[in-house]
């Protein structure tokens, strides 16, 4: 069997053990109701349902945002994707959850795309296999929240990045494009900022034998795009708080979330206290009062204290038990977790055969986990970097077997020599 036949099959079984896999998932989430799984997705639930029934773009009590009161706790993307479905085939959770299925499958073939042009068709079929079968992801494709469908946004975006950067002179409509879809992936999770400060300084710098008036000309067009997909939003936010907000109100509160000490109190409880003690402030208030309050606490700690602070987001971040212990399941998975990022970050960094593809996947990966770090990181966020850390690994696999493999032979022709 020839590499491309073997490459092939492997992709088709990823593919295929992927949809086996959530379909035995679906099985154990049709007992029990997906709204009691999380609270963010009721909230999302929420807001698709009144978007649906004309009520505009309201939710629930839900950390700062206020029931039946216009929101911009959570960008629009993920709750119009909802209403989209829910308009579609009627206001199910269960339809929802279905199209997230097609767009996890969807995701793994943009894994293979995006691994096969880093590295070459092989490790782009075992990136897929490896994405395909982790249960953490998994898990997150049967919830209502943003996850599965950033994902795909994600890597969708990073493609058509690669595809840029890697011809002499791109159209003007691959800028449109990759303009327009970096605003739809902003507003489904702010994170993405990181992408044109990364993407644009490596894109003047390739073709830095290009006149500036060219270069200049994509740029703004790339911006323009993007712009237009993010405008509404932020009128809408001018005409709710009288301030123009292009992400959401979840970004600053989360710097206070990171840095109240909680002694053993719920975060919802604590929130639900200072949302009452405020009652009298609108969303976006009581958002930049969590901010001010937030580098107050950082100012009073010590640099000690900031250091265990900073450890204990690392240990959120990547799923770690407050007591460590190699004996339960919930440590070991975290400890691989952390394995996985060092290792995929490495890899992506030495591995691709481009090097502004290195640069790209690599300093996106880098400078999101820093976000996360200093403002609040949960699990959950990790899950969007896995496809990306999952094809450094293999790159880096790939690497070190190639490597291997020339070092076996030289060593053959050695002592085959007379």
């Amino acid at each position: 069997m020839h590499k491309f036949d073997k490459t092939r099959l492997i992709l088709i079984i990823a593919i295929l053990l992927g949809l086996l896999l959530r379909i035995n998932a679906w099985r154990e989430s049709t007992k029990v109701s997906v709204l009691t799984q999380s609270t963010d997705s009721v909230m999302y639930n929420t807001l698709a349902k009144n978007l649906l029934n004309g009520k505009g773009y309201v939710g629930c009590d839900h950390m700062i945002a206020r029931e039946g009161k216009p929101t911009a706790f959570y960008a629009p993307t993920y709750p119009l994707y909802l209403a989209f479905i829910y308009g579609l085939f009627g206001p199910s959770e269960r339809a929802a959850l279905i199209s997230q299925i097609l767009i996890a499958l969807a995701t793994v073939l943009l894994v293979y795309f995006l691994a096969k042009h880093a590295y070459g068709k092989m490790e782009g079929s075992i990136a897929a296999l490896i994405f395909a079968c982790i249960p953490q992801i998994i898990h997150y494709n049967y919830l209502l929240i943003s996850e599965t469908l950033y994902m795909f946004l994600e890597l969708s975006l990073l493609i058509l990045a690669v595809t840029i950067l890697n011809k002499e002179r791109p159209t003007v409509f691959s800028m449109v494009i990759t303009g327009f879809l970096f605003g739809v992936t902003y507003l489904c999770r702010q994170v993405i900022v990181t992408f044109p400060i990364v993407f644009l300084p490596i894109f003047w710098f390739l073709h830095k034998g290009s006149a500036v008036k060219r270069l200049a000309k994509y740029t703004i067009i790339f911006s323009i795009a993007a712009v237009l997909v993010i405008t509404p939003w932020a009128v809408r936010n001018y005409m709710v708080f009288g301030v123009p907000i292009i992400g959401a109100t979840t970004g600053p509160a989360t710097l206070w979330w990171g840095t109240i000490e909680s002694k053993g109190q719920e975060l919802k409880t604590l929130v639900d206290r200072y949302r009452e003690k405020y009652a009298n402030k609108n969303e976006y208030q009581l958002s930049q009062m969590m901010v001010r309050d937030a580098e107050k606490n950082l100012q009073r700690m010590s640099y000690r204290k900031k250091l265990g602070l900073f450890w204990l987001r690392f240990k959120e971040l990547f799923g770690m038990p407050e007591r460590l212990d190699l004996r339960s399941s919930q440590t070991l998975c975290s400890f691989s977790y952390v394995i996985l990022a060092l290792l995929g970050t490495i890899g992506l960094f030495i591995s691709s055969r481009v090097r502004h593809d290195r640069l790209l996947l690599g300093l996106i990966v880098l400078l999101t986990m820093v976000i996360y770090i200093l403002t609040l990181g949960v699990f959950r966020y990790l899950m969007p970097l896995v496809p990306l850390l999952i094809i450094g690994f293999v790159g880096l696999l790939s690497r070190i077997a190639s490597a291997l493999i020339t070092l076996i032979r030289a060593n053959s022709d050695g002592l085959t020599e007379p």
